[in-house]
């Protein structure tokens, strides 16, 4: 018998986490840009941003035209995007470091440079192929978060406790630049999905593959 998956979310029956679903109006609009290995995941977090915000849109590949981005901005008034991203790319034109306790009044000032938010989605090696096949990413000024904790993805394996999802990176994001942003309900699907897989696997299995000393 296959395996039945929710048409909405795209995650198993078992484990629809559509009644948690409460969608937000976010006013700094969110293109992802996703990994075409990505897609295949069933735990990913990009089509979760996708159902919580009244403007986002995930694209799926791994060569991506600039003239059909700026199509998917335009359809949200936004024309000026910002680029997730820890380094700053050599053509761009600036880069912020930003952390969870930026004040919105410093916050409101910066944004004044750009209209939206473009996030790589996939592994280190994914978005480094996608910076390379993508030449105009490094065009495109960058901001970094800095200090914001450890990830709550519990059931995935990082080489860094602060890697968070890509979930968890645009709530921090839309924290800071929009104060009636609610991140408790944008994250609670997820914490919802990670709470139904580790039920699915058992205690026993998660405390032997994802807990350390």
């Amino acid at each position: 018998m296959s395996r039945q998956y929710c048409p909405k979310c795209m995650k198993a029956m078992s484990t629809c986490i559509c009644q948690w679903l409460q969608v937000q109006s976010n006013q700094m609009p969110v293109l992802i840009l996703q990994h075409s290995d990505e897609v295949k995941k069933t735990l990913g977090t990009a089509r979760l941003v996708e159902l919580g915000l009244t403007k986002a849109k995930v694209v799926s590949g791994t060569a991506f035209k600039r003239a059909d981005c700026f199509d998917v901005l335009g359809s949200y008034q936004a024309s000026q995007p910002i680029l997730l991203y820890a380094h700053q790319m050599p053509e761009s034109p600036f880069h912020i470091e930003l952390d969870s306790d930026a004040t919105f009044t410093k916050v409101s000032e910066l944004s004044t440079c750009f209209d939206s938010i473009i996030v790589l989605d996939g592994t280190w090696r994914n978005t480094r192929e996608l910076l390379h096949l993508n030449a105009w990413f490094q065009t495109l000024p960058t901001i970094a978060l800095k200090n914001v904790g450890v990830s709550q993805y519990r059931i995935r394996k990082a080489s860094k406790a602060d890697a968070l999802a890509t979930i968890e990176a645009i709530s921090v994001l839309l924290s800071i630049f929009d104060e009636q942003f609610d991140s408790n309900v944008f994250l609670r699907p997820f914490e919802k999905m990670i709470d139904a897989q580790i039920d699915k696997m058992g205690e026993a299995l998660y405390q032997q593959n994802y807990q350390t000393e």
